[in-house]
Order: C-alpha cells, then structure tokens, then sequence
C-alpha cells in the first residue's frame, strides 16, 4: 500500500509513503525535467509512527539517503 504527495514550495520532488509489513518507508525521488538519467535520485528512509513524514521528507531531501539512479 501507497500514497504519494508533494510538498508545497519544493520543486522537482515527489515523495511517496509505503507501508511495507509493519514498517512505515518514506520515498523521494528528485526529478529535475531536462535531467540527464544520472542526475534523478530515488532516496528512501524508514520512519517511526510518530514521525511527521514532512519531517522526514525535509530532512531526505537535505540530507539524502540510499540514492540510487531512478529507473526509467
């Protein structure tokens, strides 16, 4: 199960909540248009059920983590 948001004022990002068993994941992925492939990042953070995923999100995308290449 998933929901996707953006958040306001952020561009380029798109995040996505992922209920995975009992762990709740956040996943961003930054996809600037005109980006060459190497430039699109896919991040990814676990989260706590307290936490705020725009919390989280914010900090993803200052500090990301687990970025790969996106899949085209």
């Amino acid at each position: 199960m998933a929901s996707t948001f953006a958040i306001h004022a952020t561009q380029h990002w798109t995040f996505q909540l992922v209920l995975l068993g009992g762990r709740m994941q956040l996943e961003g992925w930054w996809d600037h248009s005109g980006a060459l492939q190497d430039d699109r990042l896919l991040c990814s953070a676990w989260m706590e059920p307290q936490q705020d995923p725009q919390t989280v999100a914010h900090a993803l995308m200052e500090h990301p983590s687990c970025a790969l290449p996106a899949a085209a």
